[in-house]
């Protein structure tokens, strides 16, 4: 898989250091800062003062995250093996696949870069305007680490969605197969039994890869996540406050985050949802096989095609589905309610 290879991302001392940096030192950097200005300086004495320290405290927590998820949280060897599972399934061989993986890879990276150039536009203006009490090299050093943050945020961000396309192409590989043997007339079927179980062996490696992929990402994925909602979360809940001044800044913020969002979550639901659709071609070729071994291969086939468990998860507690979407947003929305009631009537 040269020319569509996830292999460059294996991170190399470069990259490592690059993220060491992003993702360490900084949010370390803004750690210190909050600490200092923000929860040593905390008013618990009204419900609003009380819930502006918890927006200080979760964005500690967040960045604290951070800097132990890039210290711990990532085992390069998960990585490893998703990229020698997935090159047993020849992708590179389709040319069309490469043509797909390479289309959407650009796709990808435009619709990321593009909220992360306005991001840091919106910083860069949102630091110089609403910090004027403070002095003027922490305010470069404040802008500096955010953007920095958000850099190896991005770079993370595209290396999980271009692994999603590798991903897709393997399981759309195996499905359109799957519809091909379906659509093979009844007279061929006397080598139907070494194909069946030929196409099990390649989802086997389709779904490998994708747990082993999942293991890698799976604790920035849960951090992603907690971050997003727990800012929305508190941001909207801020907005209910009796005279308070919405800005556009505010909007604009949360319109690129929630980019970022569906982008990602667009990608990991694709593979899950990928990883059953050959689910009605298997079921249709049961009609057309006439051996005890060949209802047997492919029973084996469809019991585990039908498994909802192939995909990414939230903290190896949930795969990420359409349920689960649906399901964090409601709860989200209970959450803002609740806490808007709570706190200003």
């Amino acid at each position: 898989m040269d020319s569509i290879s996830p292999l460059k991302y294996i991170l190399g001392t470069p990259t490592k250091i690059l993220l060491l940096f992003t993702l360490v030192f900084c949010p370390a950097f803004r750690i210190a800062y909050q600490s200092i200005y923000g929860i040593s300086l905390c008013n618990y004495t009204t419900k609003e003062s009380t819930f502006d320290c918890v927006h200080h405290t979760v964005n500690v927590i967040i960045l604290l995250l951070k800097v132990l998820l890039i210290s711990f949280g990532f085992s390069l060897d998960y990585f490893k093996k998703f990229i020698s599972t997935i090159a047993l399934l020849s992708i590179d061989t389709d040319s069309s696949a490469v043509r797909s993986i390479k289309r959407n890879v650009q796709l990808n990276l435009i619709i990321l870069v593009i909220p992360f150039i306005g991001y840091t536009i919106l910083t860069i203006f949102y630091m110089l305007s609403y910090t004027q009490n403070i002095a003027k090299s922490i305010v470069i050093l404040l802008i500096i680490s955010e953007l920095f943050i958000e850099f190896g945020v991005l770079f993370l961000l595209i290396m999980i969605c271009n692994t999603c396309i590798y991903l897709r192409a393997a399981f759309n590989k195996v499905n359109s197969q799957i519809a091909t043997l379906n659509e093979t007339s009844n007279q061929l079927f006397t080598r139907s039994f070494h194909e069946i179980r030929n196409l099990r062996k390649r989802y086997s490696y389709a779904v490998r890869s994708t747990q082993n992929a999942e293991k890698f990402f799976r604790f920035f994925i849960t951090l992603f996540y907690i971050k997003y909602f727990f800012y929305c979360i508190i941001n909207i809940v801020k907005s209910f406050a009796p005279q308070t001044k919405i800005d556009l800044i505010f909007f604009v913020a949360i319109l690129i985050q929630t980019i970022q969002l569906l982008i990602l979550t667009y990608n990991l639901v694709s593979v899950n949802n990928l990883s059953r659709q050959g689910m009605e071609d298997l079921y249709e070729l049961s009609f057309k096989l006439d051996s005890i071994h060949l209802y047997h291969e492919n029973d084996i086939f469809m019991a585990r095609m039908a498994l909802s468990d192939v995909g990414f998860t939230f903290a190896n507690l949930f795969t990420i589905n359409n349920s689960f979407i649906t399901s964090l947003f409601t709860l989200s929305l209970t959450i803002i309610l609740a806490l808007a009631s709570f706190i200003y009537h």
